[in-house]
Parts: C-alpha cells; structure tokens; sequence
C-alpha cells in the first residue's frame, strides 16, 4: 500500500468518524438552538522525498504517549473542556439563542488562529474564505430561524453582554481544548482513547461534580435528581450517545484535522432543516437552503484545501 492510499483511507476514516458525530448532535439536539461546535489543524503524518525527514517523522509518532502521560492529558482537556462547555450553556441564560449559535460558530476562527501560534496550523486564503462562508452562512440560518419563532424574554444590555461574552469564552475554549488534543497526540495511533477517556471520567467523577454543589447553595442553579423513570432513561441514553460522539469526534480531529471537524459539526445546523421539514412539516425559507449550501460548500472547500496540503509535503 502506497503512502498515499493509506493517508487517504485514514482521512476518509476519519470523515466517517465526524459524520458518526453530526448525526449524533442532531439526534440529541434535535434542532438549530442547541448546536455545538468547534477545532484546528495539525498534520497528522509527515511524508517527504527526503528520507531522514521521513524516518524522523515515523518514529515520532511511533513514539506513544505514556501512562502518566495520558493522565496528564486527561486532566487538562477535562478541565478546559469544562469550562467551554459550562460558559456555552451558561451563555443561554443570558443572551438569546440566535446570538449563542452564531458566537459560537466563531471557534473555527479561534481553532484556526490558535493552530498557527502553535505551528500547528498555516493560514491559507482557501481556508479564511472558507470559514467566511460558513459563518455566513451560519448567521443566515440562525437569523432566519429566529424570525420564524416567538420573540423571546426582553433582557437587559448587561445580561447580553454577559451573554455573548461567556459564548465567546466558550468559543475560544474550545478552539484550546482542540488544538490541546493534537498538539499533544499528533497522531491516534500514540494513544489509548478507552484509557484517555477513562480517566477523563474519573477526574471529572472525583473533582469536577463538587461545583454542583457550589451553584446550589449559591442559587446560581438549584440540583434536583431526576424525576420519573422516562427522564432517568433519556438522561442514561444521552450519556451513551455523548461518550460515542466525543469517541468519535477525537478520533476523527486526529485522522483529518481539528479545523476540518469544527467546521464539519456546522452541517448541523442543515441536518436540522431537513429533520424539520421531515419531522415537523415545516416550510423551508429559500435563505435557509441559501446558508446551509454556503456551510456545505465551505466544509467541502477546506476539507480539499487540506487534503491538498498533506498530499504536497
């Protein structure tokens, strides 16, 4: 097997492992409102006509990531992957959803920006244009959307600063976590997601629930156990369906890359058109389709701009 075929059938691998993961935002989300998104990019295998270059780069990523290595890794994605997610669902409370969608689409700008202080990442015109587009495109849904819908609470000038300064946090958070990810692991090959995962759960199980805690005695959000067996059964199912998208999602920002992923997980918000108009039988604007192509469009640029660029070195 040539060293071209085989880097192709692991970006291939690693598009199916981001689709795993489209699907599953959609499944648990259901709609626009609750998107997530967010990476950066790190070339995954070096190949070169000159071959010491090669040989440094295969034993590089031969190399694999030690026990305690991977401790330490777990923590720290465990504690910024916190923090991104509390302040992105934080930023509910305060701004309208329409605002937290389209900041929140701004982690592709940090992923990008974060990639190429870390020389990670190099900026190209394709791939700038192409988060353009997309985030074009990801404010005409989301204004569309908001449209079609009921006005919501009046909030004050301060609570929307508020707001969309935590989705802001939350934005660039992830674009942290996910250049993290594999400026440390480079390749999947150097590391045991299971055990990765594992501890993952263990520090967030032993040192990150207290905080529950915290917000309920301080009434910034009261704790309640879940009543009825249906909600028990969503809430076991909804674990389930995380641990595999975020399985799938690493493995996928490891086999392409984390800017590719984090502008993919943005045809989200398409997949949600279409499950409305399957679902709920509602009519589709034409500045719906408009936008969901834009975002379409831009995945499929940058992804080729990338490819492009592995298949050069």
């Amino acid at each position: 097997m040539t060293d071209l075929t085989h880097r192709r059938k692991r970006w291939t691998l690693g598009l199916i492992m981001l689709s795993i993961k489209i699907l599953k935002n959609y499944y648990r989300n259901g709609s626009l409102h609750y998107k997530e998104i967010e990476q950066e990019f790190l070339n995954s295998i070096n190949s070169s006509d000159d071959e010491e270059i090669s040989l440094n780069s295969e034993n590089e990523y031969s190399s694999k990531l030690s026990l305690n290595d991977t401790i330490k890794l777990s923590a720290q994605f465990c504690i910024v992957w916190y923090l991104a997610n509390l302040s992105t669902n934080a930023s509910l409370s305060y701004t309208s959803v329409g605002s937290q969608t389209i900041l929140s689409s701004t982690s592709s700008f940090f992923t990008l920006i974060i990639g190429a202080l870390v020389k990670t990442e190099s900026f190209s015109n394709i791939k700038v244009w192409g988060l353009i587009i997309s985030f074009i495109g990801v404010i005409i849904i989301t204004k569309t959307d908001s449209d079609s819908v009921s006005h919501e609470l009046e909030r004050t000038p301060l609570s929307i600063l508020i707001g969309n300064s935590l989705a802001l946090i939350g934005a660039l958070l992830y674009g942290i976590y996910t250049t993290l990810l594999k400026y440390k692991i480079k390749d999947e090959s150097r590391i045991n997601m299971k055990v990765f995962f594992g501890f993952v759960g263990v520090f967030n199980l032993f040192f990150l629930w207290p905080s529950l805690i915290i917000f309920h005695l301080t009434g910034i959000e009261k704790f309640e156990l879940p009543s009825g067996t249906e909600v028990i059964v969503i809430i076991l199912i909804n674990c389930l369906i995380t641990f595999i998208s975020d399985f799938c999602w690493v493995k996928a920002m490891l086999l392409t890359s984390p800017l590719i992923v984090t502008v993919g997980l943005s045809t989200t918000i398409p997949l949600a058109m279409i499950g409305d108009l399957i679902f709920k039988n509602e009519k589709i604007t034409f500045l719906y389709i408009i936008g969901a192509l834009m975002i379409g469009i831009s995945f499929f640029v940058i992804n080729r701009d990338a490819e492009n660029e592995k298949h050069i070195e």
